[in-house]
């Protein structure tokens, strides 16, 4: 005869069960999530440190020698003011195509270099009619030079 179970009386508890296939199989999962989450994290620190440099290579090529072409240009100003004008215009539309490629901070500090130099064009437009402006020459110029500088320090 069978033993009768009754509501009241207890299950035996038996041996512990050893997790099957499909929880080994979630447990391996959930560790290589893990994993992969921290290597996720260094994934995207090395991704944001390459946009970073190729952002710091665009914006260094684009100012590589504009300070001082700029400088020279506007020293033209008052003798040869079409020529500043053009000179000028070519350096703030190499920055301005520079600075479609580039975000964030790099981004503004060209953003103000070509903001300096479409001042000192509109001074050199000036000098044809013998209208210079030599404080807001001056000014541009400084707001140029400190623009690149930016650029220098962040990358």
């Amino acid at each position: 005869m069978s033993a009768r179970r009754t509501p009241w009386s207890r299950a035996v508890p038996s041996a512990p069960a050893r997790p099957g296939p499909r929880s080994a199989a979630v447990l391996s999962g959930l560790v290589l999530s893990v994993v992969a989450l921290a290597g996720c994290s260094e994934v995207e620190t090395a991704v944001r440190d390459a946009a970073s440099d190729a952002g710091c290579s665009l914006a260094q090529d684009a100012v590589d020698g504009v300070t001082r072409q700029a400088h020279e240009a506007t020293d033209r100003i008052g003798v040869d003011p079409a020529r500043a004008e053009r000179e000028l215009t070519a350096l703030r539309d190499g920055l301005a195509t520079a600075e479609r490629g580039l975000s964030g901070e790099l981004r503004g500090h060209v953003e103000d270099a070509r903001t300096a130099l479409d001042a000192l064009v509109t001074q050199a437009r000036a000098g044809a009619e013998g209208a210079v402006d030599e404080q807001a020459v001056a000014e541009a110029e400084a707001r140029l030079d400190t623009a690149v500088g930016e650029i220098t320090t962040v990358c």
